[in-house]
């Protein structure tokens, strides 16, 4: 089975192995200069910076693909990536809170918003780096990342240089729980809408259980429905339901991500996902 790829201007020609299930780009196909712009979204504690090490990581190792790691967390302490493009050489959380007597929360906000002027320059490094895949570290704060001018204007900085997704990361102890799964799903489609790129969904930390029931919950709208009943009762119900159908409606049909970030597992999956998102001939159902 063949797939393609488009980035820029570019063709990727992707093969996929069926007797080890890998799916791989033929070697002699390179960038040249335009860049596939992954930016990592989710809530706080969803795994994004560890999916972005197993993620790029992965591509390293497995396909052989030059990988830039982009931080753009000013209040990240550690990181389990070395990233060659740090935003916290401009401004960062705790000196903010040190210089201007903010507390955390007005700190992190005032970061977002001076992270805007340095973007040209954050994207001439990256320029500069001449990586296939730029897997960019959104902040841990989802909605002033996604809500606030720093995401829209950091994607509108990032598509200058190449094709740019992001990757909408949920929790799967969140997915576990009916109402907070759909709660999640409609972020995600506040951030399509606000970041205005595609957007996969990932739900992460697989490792921790729970798998089987969000996998059926996933491919069956019918059993989402019956655990929303079950779950809740009355008006709530009905707005529950409501919800639902709105996600259904404007999102794109998408088969069950299950990844572990931490174990480095599903990864391959990932990988397809985000050749399908891109491909003319991609179905991702």
């Amino acid at each position: 089975m063949n797939a393609c790829m488009f980035v820029g201007n570019n063709r990727f020609s992707l093969v996929e192995d069926n007797l080890f299930d890998q799916t791989y780009r033929q070697p002699e196909h390179r960038l040249g200069g335009s860049y596939l712009n992954i930016v990592m979204a989710g809530l706080a504690g969803a795994g994004k910076s560890q999916l972005t090490h197993s993620f790029g990581k992965w591509l390293k190792e497995k396909q052989g693909f030059e990988v830039c790691y982009v931080n753009l967390d000013a209040g990240a302490e550690w990181l389990p990536y070395e990233p060659d493009v740090d935003v916290r050489r401009f401004v960062r959380v705790d000196q903010i809170m040190k210089d201007e007597s903010l507390g955390i929360n007005g700190a992190i906000i005032a970061a977002a918003d001076r992270m805007v002027q340095y973007l040209d320059r954050i994207v001439s490094w990256i320029s500069e780096l001449d990586s296939e895949f730029v897997l960019v570290d959104s902040p841990g704060q989802y909605e002033i990342f996604v809500f606030r001018d720093s995401g829209p204007k950091t994607v509108q900085a990032l598509q200058k240089v190449g094709t740019t997704i992001a990757l909408n990361i949920i929790d799967a102890q969140l997915a576990l729980s009916p109402s907070a799964f759909l709660t999640a799903l409609e972020l995600a489609t506040a951030s399509s809408l606000r970041l205005g790129v595609t957007t996969i969904n990932v739900v992460n930390k697989a490792d921790l259980g729970g798998t089987e029931k969000i996998k059926a919950i996933l491919s069956n709208p019918r059993l989402m429905r019956e655990a929303i009943e079950q779950e809740r009762g009355g008006a709530i119900t009905d707005l529950a339901l409501g919800l639902l159908e709105h996600i259904e409606h404007v999102m794109t049909a998408q088969r069950p991500l299950l990844v572990s970030a931490l174990r480095g597992e599903g990864i391959a999956d990932l990988y397809k996902a985000v050749n399908e998102a891109l491909c003319v001939c991609g179905d991702l159902t």
